[in-house]
């Protein structure tokens, strides 16, 4: 079997300004755990993290903050391989 048949075609994205609560709420749309968080760079969307489901329940949920009054850049991570 050849992986492109068991891989996500579509890669979901969000700006580093959407609320942890609007990634939560694209990561259930989709079905997806994760969303790679982007910044633009002359019109072209460039990686500059990804934020994932386990981010949000032990950085934000964990701690009982509100998902509303943070940022994905908040929690995100930034360190990435491209």
């Amino acid at each position: 079997m050849e992986v492109g048949k068991l891989c996500t075609v579509d890669t979901i994205c969000c700006a580093r300004d959407e609320s942890v609560q609007g990634a939560a709420f694209l990561m259930r749309k989709h079905h997806v755990g994760d969303i790679v968080v982007v910044d633009e760079a002359d019109g072209v969307p460039v990686p500059a993290g990804i934020v994932t489901d386990r981010d949000i329940v032990v950085s934000v949920v964990a701690l009982g903050l509100d998902p509303n009054g943070l940022q994905v850049g908040d929690i995100m991570t930034d360190d990435l391989l491209t």
